[in-house]
């Protein structure tokens, strides 16, 4: 599943759908990350990036109307479709990396699906996206009367440069990180024969009101953001209840933009290690994580060998221990919330997919808002084979201040 990307709206009103593939075609054309493909470079003997040509507009939009015979019957065939969207592969020699699916219940109710191959998006590109589809979709840019939405800022030039780009500072921080990482000299960890167990073990918490405020002074406290403190609970409780080694490093999305590309879209996050030696207490973890998450990400530019020698090193580590560390962190208010436009209103998040996640190690999720943060914590059937779950998951509560984590179903 980590390799897509996706939104969904409930479109409410009469549709016009034939303006509303316009406003994808537009958004398309705009957008050349949306045309990114991918060919075996015979010299290199590794695939190369390329820019297709605006595909035609018939094979921009997938429309079916659906039978059913209800709401609700319809909301769950929205989650199936969606859900095997997301579950299958990307060929991106053949293919462009998105998919639009728009599905009819009535004329007044529409599934608008939208996917996209993280090759060729992330989270702040598939924003950029949106916004510039509603616009489109809203002012018919098409028509002379009307402003036009410009041609974005190219994702494949700004890639360019940031291949080029990664200062000998840069470089040595992660020499100096590489170096850091050494074996522990364990034997790799053997994992246990899960196939009886549950594919993983999540479990979640909406913190809000009183129990909010509590988690902000508590972050107040120790220095720290909301999110560095879930990470510092996160890491304490893995290295004193299941980690045998005496460093931890847990990988984080970074946004690589520089402040130039801010509204380019495309794919600008890099996965980077957040390096945490054992310490005695969350106190001194918290300074570690918000010291570290600092320093990556003012070092987050590279180029790609660079890169390509920092992940392998960290990697291998993850391959002896048997499972990895990663959180990553959203906020609600950032990503393109309820739109209304010629006359209908679209309210995004409404079909969920349907689909069994997998977890290979340890993986917090945060998402974060005004009003409430959300926090799911997902873990790998490893560790439902004896009591390492439940540890992890008191640890990890009491590192919260006693924020309390349901498991899910």
């Amino acid at each position: 599943m980590s390799s897509s990307i996706s939104a969904t709206y409930r479109i409410e009103g009469e549709l016009d759908v034939a303006r509303f593939a316009e406003a994808i075609a537009r958004t398309v054309g705009q957008h050349d990350a949306l045309r990114i493909g991918l060919c075996d470079d015979v010299r290199l003997g590794t695939p190369t990036q390329l820019v297709r040509h605006q595909p035609d507009n018939a094979s921009l939009l997938s429309c079916q109307q659906v039978r059913s015979s209800s709401e609700e019957q319809f909301s769950r065939y929205a989650r199936l479709v969606h859900g095997k969207d997301l579950a299958e592969p990307w060929d991106l020699t053949t293919e462009y990396p998105f998919r639009f699916r728009l599905l009819r219940h009535s004329p007044t109710v529409h599934a608008f699906l939208a996917s996209f191959s993280q090759v060729a998006l992330d989270g702040r590109g598939m924003a950029l996206v949106l916004r510039d589809l509603w616009q489109n979709f809203e002012h018919d840019t098409a028509h002379p009367d009307f402003p036009s939405v410009p041609q974005r800022p190219s994702f494949v030039r700004a890639a360019e440069q940031h291949a080029a780009g990664g200062s000998p500072r840069t470089a040595g921080f992660w020499q100096q990180r590489i170096a850091e990482n050494c074996p522990s000299g364990e034997p790799p960890t053997e994992r246990p024969d899960t196939i009886d167990q549950p594919r993983c073990v999540m479990a979640q918490a909406t913190v809000s009101g009183a129990e909010r405020a509590m988690l902000r002074e508590r972050s107040k406290t120790y220095g720290c953001t909301e999110f560095q403190l879930t990470i510092a609970a996160l890491a304490h409780a893995v290295l004193t209840e299941v980690a045998t080694d005496d460093r931890l490093h847990i990988w984080l999305p970074v946004d690589a933009r520089s402040p130039g590309d801010f509204d380019t879209s495309g794919m600008f996050t890099v996965s980077l290690p957040v390096a945490l030696p054992r310490t005695g207490s969350l106190l001194e973890m918290a300074r570690q994580v918000r010291e570290e998450v600092m320093a990556v990400a003012a070092n987050r530019q590279m180029d790609h060998a660079a890169l390509a020698a920092l992940q392998a090193s960290f990697r291998e580590t993850d391959t002896s221990r048997g499972w990895t560390v990663s959180a990553g962190y959203s906020n609600r208010d950032q990503n393109p919330g309820e739109k209304v436009a010629q006359g209908v209103v679209a309210r995004p998040g409404s079909y969920p997919a349907d689909f069994q996640y997998i977890s290979r190690g340890v993986e917090l999720k945060v998402l974060g808002g005004a009003g409430s943060l959300s926090i799911t914590l997902a873990l790998d059937s490893v560790f439902s084979a004896d009591t390492a779950a439940d540890r992890l998951l008191n640890a990890f509560s009491a590192g919260l201040g006693g924020i309390r984590l349901a498991r899910c179903a």
